[in-house]
């Protein structure tokens, strides 16, 4: 239970310190992504990086979509301090950007995020941001990776799915596993917002066989009157929901 409560603190932290990064993106230069391109080399700015890009059938219409993750080549820094340091991190914009495919083989833009494709925090922090998938189902998925230091024993993924329905990406499930290295303990969180469940567990592993020994909890069910949409979350790990930073 320390490791966990540790673990939260510097989750906690990490979090206030990405709404000050959102303060001095708001004061960047975020280019609007174009209309409608025949390729991906069409509708990415000059200068950004390609961080990830997938390709898949978004919409159900048979053609091909994109869902791509950029990064400015511009250098933004942003003032970390916190009860032991106080330093620098340097960033760059990130821009999410998706497109469907159409009939006459161009890409039309549907959505352009400069929020939630998240960047470092804190001076240590690994990269957060790892990567997007479309699976042969039309679902969405956006990976992250928490891990604020090389030295902390802890660390957690997180995995958004998102449908795309009533003109909408509408976040359909999100998973979370936390990781402790000293107790070897992992805690999963399986939260499907389409039939209103969540499913946690936890793996231990046994002192004396050293085998994983996996603890399933009941099911939690919950109401939600609406599903959330990538566009309403704005950015991750802000939408506090049964005591989950999502």
């Amino acid at each position: 239970m320390e490791q966990i409560r540790k673990f939260k603190n510097w989750f906690f932290v990490g979090i206030a310190l990405w709404a000050l990064g959102s303060n001095a993106q708001k004061n960047s230069s975020y280019p609007k992504l174009p209309k409608s391109g025949m390729e991906i080399q069409d509708l990415i700015p000059e200068g950004w990086q390609v961080l990830s890009e997938a390709k898949g059938d978004l919409n159900g219409d048979g053609h091909e979509d994109i869902a791509f993750a950029i990064q400015s080549p511009v250098k933004e820094t942003i003032q970390y301090t916190d009860d032991f340091e106080s330093d620098t991190i340097v960033t760059s914009p990130r821009i999410l950007g998706i497109y469907f495919g159409k009939r006459n083989g161009k890409f039309k833009k549907v959505l352009q995020s400069n929020t939630f494709i998240i960047n470092r925090n804190t001076p240590t922090m690994d990269e957060p941001f790892k990567g997007l998938e479309i699976l042969p189902d039309g679902e969405f998925q956006i990976l992250f990776y928490i891990w604020q230091c090389r030295e902390c024993t802890s660390w957690s993924t997180h995995v958004y799915s998102f449908r795309y329905r009533k003109k909408a990406f509408e976040l359909v499930a999100y998973y979370e596993n936390k990781a402790q290295r000293v107790s070897a303990e992992d805690i999963a969180y399986d939260i499907d917002f389409e039939n209103k469940t969540m499913h946690i567990s936890t793996s231990t592993v046994n002192d004396e066989t050293d085998e994983q020994v996996l603890e399933t909890q009941p099911t939690i069910k919950f109401e939600l009157k609406k599903l959330k949409t990538l566009k309403s979350l704005v950015k991750p790990f802000e939408w506090e929901f049964l005591r989950l930073r999502i």
